[in-house]
């Protein structure tokens, strides 16, 4: 008789807590800069939330359902990966959005490519460790053509400019790389070889060299000086939901990048506690899925979009508390955006999908 497959509910239930939890405070957080702009209702952001939400538990159920093993064979890497550069490339020609060329502007929506595109990278390093794994220490076997594959995509994703996103894509490459064997020498040796470029792209804008030179001096101011004002005046309890100051043009980008800190001001350190303990959930789960998947591809693409859900989720939280400097990245199922919404959840039900095959 064969066995009936069951998902992990862990994985299911929490992070769909998150994304109410994020719906609430969206509400307030994204008030002020609906009425900035003059939308129809100060409900405006929180409303699109909603819509896109719709869409992205619909690609979550879709991606439960599809057959995931199939992902590892060359008809798709092949196609994923083409799609992943011609889409950062095409964003290049549409117009700039706050001094950046990261959406694809379809009239009623603008899709960002970059957050399909750490998928798409998972996809194809699982691939290829599922296949060559043995031969992870053979550098023009795996090693090499995996830093062919990736360094153009994060040199794309850079030049947007999303210096966060690359460094996310980066990290998670390595992580896999790491996870399959690949020597330290070798790791050591792409961080001291990457420094250089990463320097360098640190001291030609200078906004990213003031946050760095701010974080190593101590010094607090910015962003990073109202997200700590917000969570610092948050106490046990907070203020109420609905209720915090610092999202009226206060604390910018409240509503994406630093509703972390909204959440500490309205809702205090049991608020900021309970998301920090999702994403700790998040990740236990998410390597136990990995630990019991019942191939190798299935082991390294739970294990990738383990890593990238928690690795984003992790940073946005230690950017908002002062521990990293700024760097732009969303909390995943909590801060607005469509993209983010929509990849994040797409991930999440292939994460679930390999739970189903779970050993």
């Amino acid at each position: 008789m064969p066995r009936k497959m069951s998902y992990d509910r862990w994985l299911f239930v929490t992070p769909c807590l998150l994304l109410l939890g994020g719906m609430a405070i969206l509400g307030s957080a994204s008030l002020f800069v609906a009425m900035k702009y003059e939308f129809s209702s100060s409900n405006y952001y929180l409303y699109r939330q909603i819509g896109h939400a719709i869409v992205g538990i619909g690609l979550m159920f879709g991606a439960m359902m599809l057959p995931y093993r199939r992902l590892a064979e060359q008809k798709f890497v092949i196609p994923i990966l083409l799609c992943s550069i011609l889409s950062l490339v095409a964003v290049l020609f549409f117009e700039d959005v706050n001094g950046s060329k990261r959406w694809i502007d379809f009239g009623f929506f603008r899709l960002q490519p970059s957050e399909f595109v750490k998928i798409g990278v998972i996809i194809v390093i699982a691939s290829i460790l599922s296949r060559k794994e043995d031969s992870i220490n053979d550098l023009s076997a795996v090693p090499i053509p995996v830093a062919i594959l990736v360094a153009p995509i994060a040199i794309l994703v850079f030049v947007e400019p999303d210096l966060g996103t690359a460094l996310i894509i980066l990290g998670t490459s390595a992580l896999l790389l790491f996870s399959a064997g690949l020597k330290y020498r070798y790791i050591i040796a792409a961080a001291v070889v990457g420094a250089v470029p990463l320097t360098a792209a640190i001291l030609l804008k200078p906004y990213r060299l003031q946050r760095v030179v701010e974080y190593l001096s101590g010094t607090v101011a910015g962003q990073a000086l109202q997200s700590q004002i917000a969570i610092g005046s948050g106490g046990l309890h907070g203020v109420g939901l609905g209720r915090g100051h610092q999202q009226a043009f206060f604390l910018p980008e409240a509503h994406t990048d630093f509703i972390f800190a909204v959440i500490g001001e309205q809702l205090g350190l049991l608020g900021t506690l309970a998301v920090l303990a999702s994403f700790l959930i998040l990740l236990w789960r998410g390597l136990r899925t990995t630990l019991r998947a019942p191939d190798r591809f299935g082991f390294y693409l739970a294990l990738g979009i383990t890593c990238l859900l928690s690795l984003q989720g992790f940073t946005n939280m230690a950017v908002c508390v002062g521990l990293v400097p700024t760097t732009g990245l969303a909390l995943p199922f909590v801060s607005y955006g469509g993209s983010s919404l929509l990849a994040s959840l797409t991930a999440l039900g292939l994460l679930i999908n390999v739970s189903q095959h779970s050993n």
